[in-house]
């Protein structure tokens, strides 16, 4: 069976940069380290979208993922399932160019956390992944 994959033309231009990258701080200490892929621009996309919280982006008080506040439910058999479906959501309004392949949430009661990783890629290319890695404590944990 044959895939069809469809490469952006812009990441064929190696002098165009896309986006900051997140962190803003680069490894070797320069600033606003640049990506020059999509995906990797979407990767920082779906970054900063899980780390923001409903409200606290000005002018957009639905961006956000809100799962800070999650912390302080109840820890029950649904808890996974009302953040899974916040991701998917949020991503859906917001990143709809990006394709979540596959999330995986751990509640940990015992230091009330919630370990969340996805494996996502673009809509047009779900060849190319990334993954992102996110531990959610809460401020008496840190």
């Amino acid at each position: 069976m044959a895939v069809e994959v469809s490469i952006n033309a812009i990441d064929l231009e190696k002098d165009i940069a896309l986006g900051l990258d997140l962190p803003i701080m680069g490894k070797s200490g320069t600033l606003f380290q640049l990506n020059y892929l999509s995906i990797d621009q979407a990767l920082a996309n779906a970054k900063n979208l899980l780390l923001t919280d409903r409200g606290e982006r000005i002018m957009h008080p639905t961006f956000g993922c809100d799962l800070k506040n999650i912390l302080f439910e109840n820890i029950n058999d649904d808890l996974a399932i009302i953040v899974e479906g916040n991701i998917a959501r949020s991503f859906e309004y917001w990143l709809p160019y990006i394709f979540i392949n596959k999330i995986t949430t751990r509640i940990n009661p015992d230091n009330n956390s919630i370990n969340i990783s996805l494996a996502i890629s673009l809509k047009n290319n779900q060849i190319d992944t990334r993954s992102i890695d996110l531990i959610i404590l809460d401020s008496t944990n840190r």
